[in-house]
C-alpha cells in the first residue's frame, strides 16, 4: 500500500464554444485515473513520484489531443499539478498556470515558469516584469496540452516544511491580483484553506474578472 499523498491540479483550457471547459475537464479526470491506477496496480511502497505525475500530464496531454482530433476542433489546456507526498511536493507543469509556495521566512514565490510570450521577454530583457499584466500579447502561451501527442513538462520538486502554504492558480487569478496582495490575502488568518481560496477568487473578480479564476489553496499543517 503506497504512503499517504495529496493530488492539486489546475487546467486552465482555452478553445471556443465550450472546448477549452471540455479540454481542461478531460485533462484533470485523466490524471486523476493515471495515478489511481498507477498506485492501485503497485506493489509495496511506491518510490518515484516525479516521475509517476509527470506520465501522468503526458496521458491527459494524449488524452486532449486525441479528442481534438476526434472532434475536428482546435482545443487544449494548461495544468498545473502537485503530488504532495512526506515532506515533498512534486511539480509537473505545462502553460501559464501557476504553483506559488509561501514560507514566512521567504514570502511568496512563485515556483513555476510561465510557458507564455510575455514570461520569455521578460527573461529576454526586452519588456519589464510589470508590464505582462498589460502587454497586448500577454495571453499567447507556447506550450499547451492538447496540440501534439507528446509534450514538454517541467518537473521539479519542493521540500516543505510545517507552515507552508501553496496556491495553484490559473492565470485569471495572478493577472488580476497582483503578487503582494496575493501574499497578503494567504498570511491572512481564515478558517480553512478553502475560504482563503475564495477570498482570492473574489479578489480577483473585484479587480476585473476578465478570465475563469481557478485557486486551490493547501496548507502543511506538519511533516
Amino acid at each position: 500500500m503506497p504512503q499517504p499523498f495529496v493530488l492539486l491540479a489546475v487546467a486552465d483550457g482555452m478553445g471556443g464554444v465550450g472546448h477549452g471547459q471540455e479540454a481542461s475537464q478531460l485533462a484533470a479526470s485523466s490524471l486523476v485515473e493515471y495515478v489511481s491506477h498507477s498506485l492501485c496496480s503497485q506493489q509495496g511502497p511506491y518510490e518515484d513520484w516525479l516521475s509517476l505525475l509527470k506520465a501522468g500530464v503526458q496521458y491527459a496531454n494524449r488524452l486532449v489531443y486525441e479528442h481534438s482530433l476526434q472532434e475536428q476542433t482546435a482545443m487544449g489546456t494548461t495544468m498545473t499539478a502537485t503530488l504532495v507526498s512526506g515532506t515533498t511536493a512534486y511539480v509537473a507543469h505545462v502553460g501559464d498556470s501557476r504553483l506559488y509556495l509561501y514560507r514566512k521566512t521567504a514570502g511568496l514565490v512563485q515556483k513555476t515558469r510561465d510557458h507564455s510570450l510575455v514570461a520569455t521577454l521578460v527573461e529576454e530583457g526586452i519588456i519589464a516584469p510589470d508590464d505582462i499584466y498589460t502587454h497586448p500579447k500577454r495571453n499567447q502561451i507556447y506550450r499547451s496540452l492538447g496540440n501534439e501527442d507528446t509534450v514538454d513538462v517541467d518537473a521539479s520538486l519542493i521540500p516543505l516544511a510545517a507552515g507552508d502554504i501553496l496556491l495553484l492558480c490559473s492565470d485569471g487569478l495572478w493577472e488580476m491580483v497582483r503578487d503582494q496582495q496575493i501574499e497578503s490575502i494567504m498570511i491572512t488568518p481564515m478558517p480553512t484553506p478553502s475560504h482563503t481560496a475564495r477570498a482570492l477568487i473574489q479578489a480577483a473578480l473585484a479587480g476585473g474578472g476578465a478570465d475563469n479564476v481557478s485557486a486551490i489553496v493547501a496548507q502543511v499543517s506538519n511533516v
